[in-house]
């Protein structure tokens, strides 16, 4: 339910409006780990499992955006061996644009996922800093699976 009406919302509401689902609709979990960061994340479908895993590193590594100001859309294109390792590979791509131009993203729009193959565009917000550095994603727990309810879900580690 929570990802058919942020589909709609997507369609029809401005970025503002984007902007504040980003940071109240949360389908992602901090889980507690010794050393590094955990996230678990659960969506409707496979699509919305990637971009909610997305916005769960946005708000890791930067909790509240100040500037309202946008940069030019970033494209991102990447394969892997399997839709896991698709997910940890593009979300790290997303990290080193991040810490490369100093800069998240608030929204992304995926042009296309297969289980191996993924084209996405990123909308920038530059920062002065973040608030948590995350050095990388790693394969760690990760895997990519469907839940006794149905839904898609995985468990993210940050190198942090």
């Amino acid at each position: 339910m929570q990802s058919t009406l942020l589909t709609v919302l997507e369609r029809h509401c401005p970025l503002g409006f984007e902007y504040l689902f980003f940071y109240y609709l949360m389908p992602y979990e901090i889980l507690k780990h010794t050393a590094d960061l955990r996230m678990r994340v659960w969506a409707d479908t496979l699509e919305f499992l990637f971009l909610d895993a997305v916005k769960g590193m946005m708000s890791i590594m930067k909790k509240d955006l100040e500037s309202e100001a946008r940069n030019p859309k970033r494209n991102l294109s990447i394969s892997a061996g399997d839709r896991t390792a698709l997910l940890v590979d593009f979300l790290n791509e997303i990290l080193a644009l991040a810490q490369t131009n100093k800069e998240v993203y608030p929204t992304v729009i995926l042009k296309k996922l297969s289980e191996t193959e993924i084209e996405a565009e990123l909308t920038s917000v530059p920062v002065d800093g973040f608030d948590e550095d995350i050095k990388a994603v790693t394969y760690h727990e990760a895997e990519i699976r469907k839940n006794s309810a149905g839904n898609w879900e995985t468990i993210l580690v940050f190198d942090i």
